[in-house]
């Protein structure tokens, strides 16, 4: 090995490594790089080397850097330009091209993190971060797999199931217009993720087996099939999506317990079976769904209501909460009385979107019970009397789900998922009697107004 002995000496290699940094591709346009030279003593000297003058190549999607696992990357935005679909971010962004490793029919989960905490100098802005699959530019909207703001604090962090030797683009940014420094390191291994999920456990036919599944009678034989969007990513990457939330325990979820899954239908559950079991036609595997409380009247084209338990562990977030009903018992959540006739009630409009985006907001931390709002309930002639329905808990409204239009959209959830709160499923038999306690005059709430608006009309049409 060469060694340089003198001072002079030492300052031309540290001047020959700058010229390599400014043309390596391993130098990164607009981040500082610090050289060291010295000897045995504990005399040295720092050489700054700052590349910041130059717009990083990668700044285009077009040329995209290639990054592997295990690197730590350092990467600067400062002087970088927007260019991209705008589906996540509209910032100056970089780009970066992944592929995932392993070889065969191997699905492995990738982790791309933001999150680094080896220098104060990094992670000086609040990021955003993306990840596409295929290497398309620009990438289409059916090519995002999820988008990640505030994972880590400002940070961001994306944990997505991927197929061995296929292709992905990552976009790094910030939020609004923001721009810094940050670092982006990749892991990958083999198998599911182990995530703490939360999803729903409906039959889903769009499953990761190919396998259809029933929805009447539950558990088969195939009687209707079932079109629930229960399973988040089915390998499609065409949707509906199954509602999945992502930090189901961080700020509040439906009853007192819940249990963790990696997917609906494969991976690690916290209950040790699946939620879904497409193979052999097994659903409602769930132990931890226990927000409804039991029994449920729901009396046909009448206005009816039911109570849940909602469980804040971290007051301050608004939440809303949406219930799925399954009235004409045709395996989805789609229907409607306009698209409908059999679904007609002499009351108004009956939607299987039943409860739509009840507002929870203020709350204190503990264990709550509310009441839905007001909803009309309709069992056409000649149906099953068992019913699947669905409620969701979230932190955004249902906003007419991830493929408006598709068979199955009822129900589902956004495309990058929810982040915090829970989606719980449930097959039974609803009481179907007529009540006293019902909403009146049509304001969505069941109260003493009601009270006035019967007695009103009794007095006008009962004596």
């Amino acid at each position: 090995m060469k060694r340089f002995k003198s001072f002079r000496q030492k300052v031309l290699l540290v001047c020959v490594l700058m010229l390599l940094l400014g043309t390596a591709d391993y130098a990164n346009a607009g981040i500082e790089y610090w050289i060291q030279i010295g000897d045995s003593s504990d005399i040295g000297y720092w050489i700054e080397f700052d590349d910041s003058d130059d717009i990083p190549y990668y700044d285009n999607c077009y040329n995209a850097k290639p990054i592997g696992d295990g690197e730590y990357l350092p990467f600067d935005t400062t002087l970088a330009t927007f260019d991209g679909p705008g589906y996540c971010m509209e910032s100056p962004n970089v780009w970066y091209t992944y592929t995932a490793p392993y070889t065969g029919n191997v699905t492995g989960h990738i982790k791309i993190s933001l999150c680094y905490t080896g220098f104060e100098e990094f992670n000086d802005f609040d990021t955003r971060l993306a990840v596409y699959k295929g290497g398309n530019c620009p990438s289409s909207l059916s090519d995002l797999i999820e988008c990640n703001d505030d994972f880590c604090g400002l940070q961001s962090e994306i944990t997505f199931a991927a197929t061995a030797g296929s292709r992905y683009l990552i976009e790094v940014g910030g939020f609004d217009s923001m721009t810094g420094k940050g670092v982006i390191n990749i892991t990958s291994e083999r198998g599911p993720s182990t995530k703490a999920l939360d999803l729903g456990d409906a039959p889903d036919s769009t499953n990761n087996y190919g396998a259809v599944m029933a929805a009447y009678p539950k558990g088969g034989p195939l009687g209707v099939r079932a079109n629930y969007p229960t399973v988040f990513n089915d390998g499609s990457g065409a949707g509906p999506y199954g509602p999945v939330h992502l930090n189901p325990s961080a700020v509040a979820h439906l009853g007192s317990t819940i249990t963790n899954e990696a997917e609906a239908d494969m991976g690690t559950d916290q209950d040790v079976v699946n939620n879904i079991i497409p193979s052999t036609n097994l659903s409602d595997m769930d132990q931890g769904d226990d927000g409804v409380i039991f029994p449920l009247n729901l009396a046909h084209c009448r206005w009816n209501t039911f109570d849940y338990f909602v469980n804040v562990i971290n007051p301050g977030t608004d939440l809303w909460v949406n219930v799925w009903c399954d009235w004409n018992r045709d395996g989805d959540w789609d229907d409607d009385s306009n698209t409908n006739p059999a679904l007609a009630c002499s009351k108004g409009f009956v939607s299987e979107w039943a409860v739509q985006n009840q507002y929870l907001f203020n709350l204190s931390a503990g264990l709550h019970r509310f009441t839905t709002l007001a909803f009309l309930s309709c069992h056409p002639k000649n149906t099953l009397e068992e019913i699947w329905i669905r409620i969701t808990l979230s932190e955004q409204p249902w906003t007419g789900g991830s493929n408006p239009g598709t068979k199955g959209n009822g129900g589902s959830g956004p495309k990058t998922g929810y982040e915090y709160g829970e989606t719980e499923d449930y097959y039974f038999t609803p009481k179907t009697s007529y009540t006293i306690c019902e909403d009146f005059n049509g304001d969505g709430v069941i109260n003493l107004a009601d009270l006035d608006a019967f007695t009103a009309d009794w007095l006008e049409n009962c004596q």
